[in-house]
């Protein structure tokens, strides 16, 4: 996963004036294997790299702490979002054979888990493609509050059966479907917590 340009170009005057520690060396290294074309326009660049972004000449230890937490950060939750939505879309294809026949595990059946976790995929995928377009870390809050509108939307997940509205959740033995009410409702409550928290902090 590759890092947003901004926060390599923070990390450069350390890098280029031997300030730098190990882990942001082996950071901008990594990314200059990923982008030679970048490589060579910074080796390149004159003075304190304005071609590529207005910085300071020089890094303060505390400035490159900052820059290479935000970045692991970064790319923490953008690998996160991506495992998760790859499992997700791939259990849809679990199968198994039976007397000769593909049996498509989560599509078997009326109660088939299918529509479930085929928008846990879409979910997820759509969360990654968010979180790659940020140079930022996501605030807590943020990611809360997407979590609990998509797990609300869950619940009104329904299927048409005899010409008659099923929902999923709550069709049968509905017990899973109040325990996750529950674990939705909790799911809010974290989100207000983190939302409350950020206020008092000026964010």
């Amino acid at each position: 996963m590759n890092l947003e340009r901004e926060v390599i170009v923070d990390l450069l005057p350390a890098y280029f004036s031997g300030e730098a520690s190990a882990a942001t060396r082996a950071l901008v290294d990594d990314y200059f294997r990923q982008n030679p074309d970048f490589e060579k326009s910074a080796r390149s660049a004159a003075g304190p790299l304005e071609s590529l972004k207005a910085a300071p000449a020089r890094l303060d230890p505390e400035k490159e702490k900052l820059a290479l937490e935000r970045a692991r950060m970064v790319t923490e939750t953008r690998s996160s979002f991506f495992w998760i939505a790859v499992l997700n879309t791939l259990i849809l294809f679990l199968f198994r054979i039976q007397n000769g026949k593909v049996i498509w595990i989560l599509w078997n059946g009326k109660k088939g888990a299918g529509p479930i976790f085929a928008a846990m995929a879409v979910f997820f995928w759509i969360f990654f493609l968010y979180a790659r377009r940020r140079t930022t870390p996501l605030p807590a809050h943020t990611k809360f509050l997407w979590m609990s509108t998509f797990y609300s939307l869950l619940l009104f997940l329904f299927r048409i059966e005899d010409h008659r509205v099923v929902w999923i959740f709550f069709s049968g033995d509905s017990t899973a479907g109040f325990i996750f009410g529950f674990f939705t409702a909790a799911m809010w409550g974290v989100y207000f917590i983190h939302r409350w928290k950020a206020r008092r902090a000026g964010l």
